[in-house]
């Protein structure tokens, strides 16, 4: 990062950073060009959940190499200046990457749409069956987790 002093490092804050947010942005490639889609999203233990069509573009990107990069922005305000280049935006966010997988078992895709409900605060179980047959769920392991702040971070852990 280039501006160090707005890394969140603190790993416990930028789980919690991310599990406030409610959608992210993915950045998926087809091979051939990348292809950016907004998701809501479960997270835990580590792992990016989301839920999709069976076919589309999206699901193409994750079968074809599973790479994922992501962000989650918690707040954002565009702070405004008399010059044109004095313009910024003060956010809270998490960016991440890791490789996407298919949930194929019916109860693995139960159990990644709980962890998206769980997040959101819904119903956790009852999933129908006929909508688990046309759903799909994908669960990205992530290797990178990384929480960033403008203003500089402080160094409170509580952003």
């Amino acid at each position: 990062m280039r501006k160090e002093k707005r890394a969140i490092r603190d790993k416990a804050a930028i789980e919690s950073l991310l599990r406030s947010c409610r959608t992210m942005q993915l950045g998926l490639w087809d091979g051939r060009e990348p292809y950016v889609v907004t998701v809501n999203f479960g997270y835990e233990d580590g792992a990016v959940y989301f839920h999709s069509a069976l076919e589309g573009r999206k699901m193409d990107c994750i079968r074809a190499n599973g790479l994922v990069s992501f962000v989650a922005v918690a707040e954002s305000e565009l702070i405004r200046e008399d010059l044109p280049c004095g313009f910024t935006t003060h956010y809270k966010s998490v960016s991440g990457f890791g490789h996407g997988h298919v949930l194929d078992d019916p109860a693995d895709k139960a159990a990644g749409l709980a962890v998206i409900m769980r997040h959101h605060d819904g119903p956790e179980t009852g999933f129908d069956a006929r909508v688990l047959e046309r759903t799909a769920v994908v669960r990205v392991v992530l290797r990178d987790l990384i929480g960033k702040v403008n203003p500089a971070f402080s160094g409170d852990p509580q952003v």
